[in-house]
């Protein structure tokens, strides 16, 4: 194992920086963990860490993933984001992420969070206006909605406010992913 150490130490170090990376956001994390035990793998021959480990933390890194993108939606959903909302801040999410990512080096998760605040925004703002305008031939309403516009925004301040809480339950998640994915490795190592 001498020469496959120092491969081992810079696989560790990237490790702990996917772990600091799955509870902060900018910083890639469990997926990270995994790429990180990957090329270990590679570079061993595959003779310390096999591929059912490999499989074990390519779960770990989608269920990573997919906490994180159900966390946001479903904190907006919770408090109060309509199902125009909930979908803008579906897709800003995965739109923020992918140019987070690609784009704007901020990470894949800040560009998520990001997208799916801008998302829950952009998908009131086209309920609110959508349910303006009336169709031709039509009589406006006799009796206007008790909510004031005023109240209305208040309620989607309140679901982006949301998509924060679900990204702090997310990084729980991500956090015990993350932590679960080194111990993983270093059982596969020991073991």
């Amino acid at each position: 194992m001498a020469e496959g150490e120092p491969i081992l130490w810079i696989s560790l170090a990237v490790m702990l920086v996917g772990l600091l990376g799955s509870v902060l956001p900018a910083l890639p994390g469990v997926p990270l963990i995994f790429l990180s035990a990957l090329v270990y793998s590679y570079f061993t021959d595959f003779e310390f860490v096999g591929a059912l480990v490999l499989v074990v933390l390519f779960v770990f890194a989608a269920l990573a993933l997919v906490a994180d993108f159900i966390g946001t939606a479903y904190g907006a959903r919770r408090f109060g984001a309509s199902n125009w909302g909930t979908a803008g801040g579906a897709i800003g999410g995965l739109v923020g992420a992918l140019a987070g990512a690609l784009f704007f080096g901020v990470g894949a998760l800040f560009g998520l969070i990001l997208g799916s605040i801008g998302g829950v925004f952009l998908g009131e703002y086209l309920r609110r206006r959508r349910q303006g305008t009336s169709s031709p031939g039509t009589e406006p309403p006799r009796v206007q909605p008790a909510r004031s516009d005023q109240g209305d925004w208040r309620r989607t301040g309140r679901a982006a406010g949301g998509v924060l809480v679900g990204y702090l339950i997310s990084a729980v998640a991500q956090g015990i992913l993350g932590l679960a994915s080194v111990v993983v490795f270093v059982l596969a190592l020991i073991y």
